[in-house]
């Protein structure tokens, strides 16, 4: 189980990472409506640039958490992933509030998925490891 908890922690901070820095400014099939760039997206789920900026940080920040606790910090996993599962919520959240079908709201559901499987795994590892099981 904890293999799966590590991959699916490096594909999240990779996926993470990868949306708010190198692709930021890029267009992508999964942007919301039809914008092109990640100011346009939040613009449409009426949310300003400050708050696209505060969201940005703390993915961020979560997404390399995620990559510290799958190579060497463990225990940061499963907060890190708690978090981040509720950014996923919003994300899915403002696809479906504008009317995205599945492609664009895809990845944030998918990246929600995945943070609350390893929830779910990690739960399973403490469950099994507890001496009062």
């Amino acid at each position: 189980m904890k293999t799966v908890t590590k991959l699916l922690s490096i594909l999240i901070s990779i996926t993470v990472l990868c949306a708010w820095t190198i692709r930021l400014k890029m267009p992508s099939i999964f942007r919301g409506g039809e914008t092109a760039t990640m100011v346009d997206e939040f613009a449409l789920y009426g949310l300003d640039s400050n708050i696209m900026v505060l969201v940005g940080v703390v993915k961020v920040l979560l997404a390399f958490l995620l990559l510290f606790g799958a190579i060497k910090f463990h225990s940061l996993v499963k907060p890190s992933a708690g978090i981040m599962a509720l950014f996923m919520i919003g994300a899915v959240y403002f696809h479906i509030s504008v009317g995205d079908g599945i492609i664009p709201t895809l990845p944030a559901a998918s990246l929600l998925l995945s943070c609350l499987l390893i929830l779910f795994l990690e739960s399973k590892i403490f469950l099994k490891s507890s001496p009062d099981s």
